[in-house]
């Protein structure tokens, strides 16, 4: 087993809470667009892909045409410029990430839109917490796909000044996505069942550890080279 050299975090649902805030911005939107509001528990239906898609699936099917899915995703983008503050890290995240940054460089990757992210992880966490914050953006793919982690991974090379392979990364989240996306990238895989998903879920997602508490998750990575 080649030692971990860098552990990349998934945001919502994994390091931080955001719940709350996204779901208070949807309703906001879907009132003032006059559509039915979602409860936290429908929200956690669609929550894991880019924003785009979440406001899609947020939009009662008769109303999913491009020109109405960008009108209300700006919508979105307004109102969670507001509400994106209401978001607390994990009770044991802080610690956590601690104790990992003495032993391997750390990262964020989200489907989140990539300013939100850059935000989040400055009011969260300490500053040189993480080597990259990194979201979507238009000009490439979003999570499943391994884009952004390849990115990730080029960015720690840079910094210790050798290659890394995918190997020696471990993709920690808390989703179906999250696994695809370490999958897809051939990183260790470790999924966390305090966020969105069920431990049961992530379990039958195949062949991976699932932490249900931080220390867990410490001494799952702790035995997988970290």
């Amino acid at each position: 087993m080649s030692p971990i050299r860098l552990a990349i975090f998934d945001l919502d649902g994994t390091a931080a809470d955001t719940l709350d805030g996204i779901t208070e911005a949807l309703n906001r939107t879907m009132a003032e667009c006059g559509y039915p509001l979602h409860t936290k528990d429908s929200v956690l239906g669609f929550v894991n892909y880019n924003t785009r898609r979440y406001v899609e699936e947020a939009l009662p099917v008769s109303a999913r045409t491009d020109g109405e899915i960008n009108r209300v995703l700006a919508v979105y983008n307004r109102h969670y410029a507001d509400t994106y503050v209401r978001t607390v890290p994990y009770e044991g995240i802080p610690a956590l990430l601690e104790r990992l940054g003495e032993r391997c460089l750390l990262a964020m990757n989200s489907n989140k839109q990539d300013s939100f992210v850059k935000a989040l992880a400055a009011q969260l966490f300490p500053e040189g917490t993480f080597i990259a914050a990194e979201g979507y953006r238009p000009d490439r793919p979003s999570k499943p796909d391994p884009a952004m982690a390849y990115a990730i991974m080029e960015t720690a090379s840079e910094k210790l000044g050798d290659k890394l392979t995918p190997a020696e990364c471990v993709y920690i989240g808390d989703s179906d996505v999250d696994y695809m996306t370490a999958k897809n990238a051939g990183m260790q895989a470790v999924s966390v069942s305090w966020g969105y998903r069920s431990y049961e879920f992530l379990r039958a997602l195949g062949d991976q550890p699932v932490a249900q508490t931080p220390e867990e998750l410490w001494e799952i990575l702790r035995a997988q080279g970290v």
